[in-house]
């Protein structure tokens, strides 16, 4: 397979699958598995790793696209906050929340960044997806049932507090295992706490931003070593198709949320883990 047309199925399959609950890793380490990058030599796993990480910045800077005014007047309101200006905290809260979201995931990415790396190489990488796959998505299912009809009104829901944020945070860390999906991670983890559903999905998203933001750079500057006119050439192609079409799943899975639960991916999880697992064994 052509590596640019490579890039772009990568590039598409991120967009889909980045802020579903279904692991956009996961997904991207299955297709590499089958088709990887041809005709890179010795640097071919080094930009595998890169790749898959880097383009996930395309991805979410659809979230800064789409929610740049949230992000803007939250800003603001911190500033007069902070000022003495204004004796509202919704902005400062914002921030607060995500960054008490993602320390934990920074600090243990970190600690177990050498152990992380080796993943993608193991034998049993398939089986980790698989078991991940399955397991998510019996929580999620479970969840979703437990959780029943959702009234429409989300006032009747809980806000999310620095101990919800620090809680979501630390099930995060779950995601650093392929499979597992740090958007199911951050949704199942807010559903079980009341968290609506679509406060539940944005809440994932605005704590993606930092988090795969560092995770992509770090990679980029991990393997600067391998970059030159071609393989900078296939990471910015991929990171583009991944943020246009990301735009538009972003609007549609909100859309969606507020018709439907998580009920039908959780499904869909465990039918993929099934298939995995058993081509596996095969």
């Amino acid at each position: 397979m052509d590596n640019h047309l490579n890039a772009f199925l990568r590039g598409v399959i991120e967009a889909i699958t980045e802020f579903l609950p279904v692991s956009s890793t996961g997904h991207l380490f299955l297709f590499s598995y089958f088709f990887p990058f041809q005709g890179l030599g010795e640097i071919s796993d080094s930009f595998e790793d890169l790749f898959d990480i880097f383009i996930q910045t395309g991805a979410i800077l659809s979230v800064l696209f789409l929610y740049y005014k949230k992000f803007y007047e939250h800003a603001k309101e911190s500033v007069s906050y902070f000022k003495g200006d204004a004796d509202s905290k919704v902005g400062y809260d914002f921030y607060r929340n995500i960054f008490f979201g993602i320390v934990p995931i920074l600090f243990f990415g970190f600690v177990l960044k050498s152990k992380l790396d080796t993943i993608k190489s193991s034998p049993e990488l398939l089986l980790i997806l698989g078991i991940s796959w399955l397991v998510g998505g019996l929580i999620m299912v479970f969840i979703e049932w437990k959780k029943g009809t959702e009234h429409t009104d989300s006032s009747t829901h809980r806000q999310i507090g620095v101990k919800d944020s620090i809680l979501i945070g630390i099930f995060q860390c779950f995601a650093l295992i392929p499979g597992v999906s740090r958007s199911a991670a951050t949704i199942i983890t807010a559903r079980a706490l009341g968290v609506s559903k679509k406060d539940s999905a944005e809440f994932s998203f605005f704590l993606a931003l930092p988090v795969l933001t560092l995770a992509g750079f770090y990679k980029l500057y991990k393997h600067r070593a391998i970059l030159n006119e071609e393989t900078i050439g296939i990471l910015l192609f991929g990171s583009l198709i991944s943020f246009f079409i990301c735009y538009f799943i972003i609007r549609l899975f909100i859309s969606f949320l507020r018709r439907r639960s998580f009920f039908s991916f959780g499904v869909y999880r465990i039918i993929l883990g099934i298939l995995v697992i058993l081509y596996f064994y095969k």
